[in-house]
C-alpha cells in the first residue's frame, strides 16, 4: 500500500510540477527548455522509483522516495502554482536535507551525534529558515509579486524579516552543506573495503547534490532566495545529474543483490546434488571472494564442529570476524570471514534467504558425521577396553592359574617316581591325575591363547597366524605381510581370522592379506556359514576405521594400517 501511495503522490506531484512549469516557465527554473522541464521531473521519478525498487529498510525507502518527491516540488514557488504556491514556499528547499538523512542512514548505518546535530541544522535550516519562517512573513504583493498567488500562510507581512530569514537560511544551507560533504568523506575514509563498495555509489552522488546545492545558496545569498539566473539554472542541470547517478546507485545495490542471489541459488542447486563433506565452505568463499571464510555448526553443550564434523575452536581466530546465524533465538551456525565482509546488508540478506536450505543441509549433516565419530569412538574404547582386559586376564592365567597347575603336576611326577615301587595302585591313580592335570593346562593354556596370543603382542600378525595355524590344520595360511602394524589393526585382524576358523565348520580356511595405499586388506576364503552372524565381527573391524563385506564363503575385511 505505501508504494501505491508513493506513487500516486510523486505522480500527482510531477503533474503539478510540469502544469506549474508551463504556466509560468519565466519564474521557473526549467524556463521554455521542454528537454530541462522532463530532465528535473525525470529526477524525480527515477529517485522515487529506485527507492520503492531497492530492497532497504521501509523508513529508508520512505526517506528516499520523499527526497524524489520534494524535488518536484522546488518549483512549486512560482507565480505559476496556484493553489500550490504556499506548499512550495514551505517546502521547496527540503529535498537536500531529505536526501542526506537518508544518504547517512543508508546500508543500515545508525547516526551518531554529529549526524543528528547535521540533520537538525539542515531541516531547521530548510524548513524554518527559508521554509516556513519566512512564509509566515512573505507577502507576495507588498514584495513586488503582483502575479502571485496569495499566500495562505502570511501572517504577518515584514519584508525585512523575509530577507533576512533568507540570508540567514541560504548561509545556514552553505554550511551543513559543506559539513555532509566532509563527513561523508570521513565516513567513507574509516570504512571497511566491503562497506566503501557498497556505499560510494549512493553516498558520493548524494554529497555532490548537497554540495551543488550548497553552492547555490551561497550564489543567491546577497539576495535572500534561490533564483533562476544562467548560474542557477547550471547548478540545478549538476543537480538533476547527481540525483540521477543517487537512483544508478540504489538501482545497483539491488541488481548486485539480484546476482548474489542467483550466484547463491546455483551454488545451493550444485551442492544438493552432490554435496561434498563441507563443500559449502568452499563455494561461498569463492562466491563472496573470501578464502579464509569457514563455516561452523554449534553442538549440543556449547561446542562447535566444521561441515566434516570435525571439532573446531570458534574462538581461536581473531584475526576473522565471526556471523552467527541464529534459530529460536540460539546459534546453530556461524560464519567466520574477513572483517566487514557482510556489512553489506544484501550479501547478509542473500546469505540467509537462499543459502538457508544448503547450511541446514550441511549442518545436519556434520552433526551426523560427529555423533557417528562419537559412536566410531566409542567403540573403539569398548573393544581397547576388552583387550587390555583379555590381556589382563592372559597375563593372570599365565602367571596364576597355569603356574600352579604346572607346579602341582611336577609334584605329583616327583611323588609317583618315590612311591612307584610301593604301592602300584597309587602309582596308577597318580599318573590318572597327572594327565587330567597335563589335560586341563593345555586346555588352559589354549583359553589363555585365544584371549590374546603373546606371539600376536610380540611378534605381530603374520607369526600369530601362522602359529594358530599349527594349531589349527584347516587354516591354509596365503601370503602375509611382513612387518607390524598398530596393535588394534593387528588384534582385529587375528581376531577377524581366529573367529572364522572358530565357526567355519570343519572346511579348510584359507587367509590371505596384503597392504595397498595404506591399507590392510584380509581376505577369508571357506567361511561357510559365517554370512549371517557377522555383526560382532563387523564391529571389531569398525572400531579401528574399517570395513567389512560378508558373502557366503567369503570375508574381506579393509583396515587401516595405522590407528
Amino acid at each position: 500500500m505505501y508504494r501505491v501511495a508513493a506513487w500516486v503522490v510523486a505522480l500527482t506531484a510531477a503533474a503539478v510540477t510540469v502544469a506549474i512549469v508551463r504556466a509560468d516557465p519565466g519564474d521557473s527554473v526549467a524556463g521554455e527548455s521542454a528537454l530541462a522541464l522532463t530532465a528535473e521531473v525525470a529526477a524525480g521519478l527515477l529517485l522515487v522509483a529506485a527507492a520503492l525498487a531497492a530492497r532497504l529498510e521501509t523508513w529508508l525507502r520512505v526517506l528516499l522516495a520523499a527526497s524524489g518527491i520534494a524535488w518536484l516540488i522546488a518549483e512549486w514557488n512560482s507565480p505559476g502554482a496556484g493553489a500550490a504556491f504556499s506548499v512550495g514556499l514551505v517546502l521547496y528547499a527540503a529535498w537536500p536535507a531529505v536526501l542526506a538523512h537518508a544518504a547517512l542512514r543508508y546500508a543500515d548505518r545508525s547516526l551518531g551525534w554529529p549526524e543528528r546535530a547535521l540533520l537538525a541544522v539542515a531541516y531547521a535550516g530548510s524548513l524554518l529558515l527559508l521554509g516556513a519562517g519566512t512564509a509566515v512573513f512573505f507577502d507576495p504583493v507588498e514584495q513586488g509579486c503582483l502575479d502571485c498567488p496569495a499566500n495562505r500562510l502570511l501572517l504577518s507581512s515584514h519584508p525585512e524579516a523575509v530577507h533576512d530569514l533568507g540570508r540567514a537560511g541560504l548561509l545556514v544551507a552553505g554550511v551543513w552543506a559543506a559539513a555532509f560533504v566532509a563527513l561523508a568523506l570521513f565516513r567513507l575514509a574509516r570504512a571497511s573495503w566491503t562497506r566503501r563498495r557498497v556505499e560510494i555509489p549512493v553516498l558520493v552522488p548524494v554529497a555532490v547534490a548537497v554540495a551543488v546545492f550548497g553552492a547555490r545558496a551561497l550564489h543567491g545569498r546577497e539576495r535572500g532566495f534561490l533564483s533562476n539566473d544562467p548560474t542557477d539554472r547550471a547548478y540545478v542541470a549538476a543537480e538533476v545529474a547527481a540525483l540521477v547517478l543517487v537512483a544508478a546507485g540504489v538501482v545497483w545495490a539491488r541488481v548486485r543483490a539480484r546476482r548474489m542471489r542467483a550466484e547463491l541459488t546455483r551454488l545451493v542447486v550444485d551442492l544438493g546434488q552432490s554435496p561434498p563433506p563441507g563443500g559449502l565452505r568452499d563455494q561461498l568463499a569463492d562466491a563472496f571472494g573470501d578464502p579464509s571464510l569457514d563455516i561452523l555448526h554449534a553442538q549440543t553443550g556449547g561446542t562447535w564442529i566444521d561441515g566434516t564434523g570435525r571439532p573446531a575452536d570458534l574462538d581461536g581466530h581473531s584475526d576473522q570476524q565471526v556471523t552467527r546465524l541464529l534459530a529460536g533465538g540460539r546459534p546453530v551456525s556461524a560464519v567466520l570471514h574477513r572483517p566487514g565482509l557482510f556489512e553489506e546488508p544484501a550479501m547478509a540478506a542473500e546469505l540467509a534467504d537462499a543459502a538457508r536450505l544448503a547450511l541446514e543441509h550441511e549442518r545436519l549433516n556434520a552433526l551426523r558425521r560427529a555423533h557417528l565419530e562419537s559412536l566410531r569412538a566409542s567403540r573403539g574404547r569398548i573393544v581397547a577396553t576388552a583387550d587390555a582386559e583379555r590381556r589382563s586376564l592372559e597375563r593372570d592365567l599365565h602367571d596364576g592359574a597355569q603356574q600352579r597347575l604346572a607346579t602341582l603336576a611336577i609334584a605329583i611326577r616327583l611323588a609317583r617316581r618315590q612311591l612307584a615301587r610301593e604301592d602300584q595302585g597309587l602309582d596308577a591313580e597318580l599318573g590318572a591325575a597327572e594327565d587330567g592335570l597335563r589335560v586341563a593346562l593345555a586346555e588352559l593354556r589354549e583359553l589363555a591363547h585365544g584371549l590374546i596370543p603373546a606371539v600376536l603382542a610380540h611378534e605381530g600378525l603374520k607369526p600369530a597366524v601362522e602359529a594358530l595355524a599349527e594349531r589349527w590344520p584347516r587354516l591354509v595360511v596365503g601370503d602375509l605381510p611382513a612387518g607390524r602394524f598398530a596393535a588394534p589393526v593387528e588384534s582385529a585382524a587375528y581376531f577377524l581370522v581366529a573367529e572364522t576358523l572358530r565357526r567355519s565348520g570343519d572346511g579348510d580356511v584359507a587367509v590371505t592379506a596384503r597392504r595397498a595405499d595404506g591399507r590392510l586388506l584380509v581376505q577369508l576364503r571357506g567361511a561357510t556359514g559365517i554370512a549371517v552372524s557377522t555383526t560382532d565381527l563387523e564391529d571389531r573391524v569398525g572400531a579401528v576405521g574399517g570395513t567389512l563385506d560378508a558373502t557366503e564363503g567369503t570375508l574381506c575385511a579393509e583396515l587401516p594400517c595405522g590407528f
